[in-house]
């Protein structure tokens, strides 16, 4: 999938990392009780974060067919995608955790319970960014229509 030339899912996903980044710093200064603030500017962003990182899936399944056959391609393609889904899954945990389990639990744990959430959900976003520059740098996924060999040849 590409917008005038250039594909799509690279240039989306900046979005989440820059929306989760702030989420899991506001979530672990929420549940610092470093100010009220803190706790929408984790919601809203992390909310933001949620959907762009859903266009950036959809845009990624969309380019997936233009991954090489080679297996270890498609291997590394594979893991992404699994990494970085269990990651949107942690954000979404840290979302609707400390509101769900508000009614059942004191404030402070419920506010905890999101920022693990967080946080879990950030080092999976950035192995799995890791993951993605791999099928970037190394075997050229979207960038050019022929790999370069591993020499750089």
């Amino acid at each position: 999938m590409r917008l005038w030339g250039h594909p799509v899912h690279p240039m989306l996903v900046h979005f989440p990392i820059a929306f989760w980044t702030v989420a899991t710093l506001a979530y672990v200064a929420d549940a610092a009780n470093m100010g009220e603030v803190a706790a929408a500017v984790a919601k809203y962003s992390n909310g933001a974060g949620l959907i762009m990182a859903t266009l950036a899936m959809v845009a990624g399944l969309l380019e997936l067919d233009s991954i090489e056959s080679r297996r270890k391609t498609m291997q590394v393609a594979t893991w992404h995608m699994m990494v970085m889904a269990t990651a949107w899954l942690c954000f979404l945990l840290a979302l609707v955790l400390p509101i769900s389990a508000a009614a059942r639990m004191d404030q402070l744990t419920a506010q905890l319970a999101g920022a693990a959430s967080a946080v879990a959900g950030f080092l999976l976003m950035s192995g799995g960014g890791w993951l993605g520059g791999r099928l970037v740098y190394e075997f050229g996924t979207g960038v050019r229509s022929q790999p370069q060999s591993q020499t750089g040849a």
